[in-house]
């Protein structure tokens, strides 16, 4: 019983049937340009955000200028001063940061008084009035002589409160 392929089934053979990959046919997928409306809005908030940052920040930047430079004065300076050079340039350095910042009547107190209401927003561990008198008298006096030890917390002390002050 072997017949012959009629013309009609042959060529039925040789064609593949791809019926089952059309059934599953996907949609195209939805692009993700362009964004939707509202999205530039974000994107044009998100901006004015950064720019306000970096302004405030450049602001703060130019305005703490003062302290920068009195620090980087007593840390050149300060190793090749006499004691009491390097007394005087601390309290100098002090006086010129409350002059910076406005406060120009405390500036021009005594340094005994300056010293005391300038302790009151030190923490205690680091407060002038435990350098004892070498440091608050010590410009009025001929002769001083500071250990290095007085010297160095003497200068350590000035550099914390002129980068933590809030005169």
């Amino acid at each position: 019983m072997s017949a012959a392929l009629t013309p009609l089934q042959s060529q039925a053979q040789t064609q593949a049937i791809d019926l089952p990959n059309k059934a599953y046919m996907l949609p195209q997928s939805i692009p993700m340009w362009p964004p939707a409306w509202w999205t530039w809005l974000v994107v044009a908030a998100i901006a004015l955000v950064v720019i306000g940052l970096l302004v405030l920040w450049y602001r703060r930047h130019q305005k703490q200028a003062y302290r920068r430079e009195a620090l980087s004065n007593i840390r050149k300076n300060a190793n090749d001063l006499t004691d009491k050079e390097c007394i005087e340039l601390c309290h100098e350095m002090v006086r010129r940061c409350l002059i910076s910042e406005g406060k120009i009547e405390t500036a021009a107190l005594p340094s005994h008084t300056l010293f005391s209401s300038l302790d009151a927003s030190m923490p205690k561990k680091r407060q002038f009035a435990s350098l004892a008198g070498e440091f608050i008298d010590g410009p009025y006096r001929n002769q001083i002589e500071l250990t290095q030890e007085q010297r160095s917390t003497m200068i350590k002390y000035t550099c914390y409160w002129i980068r933590k002050h809030h005169a």
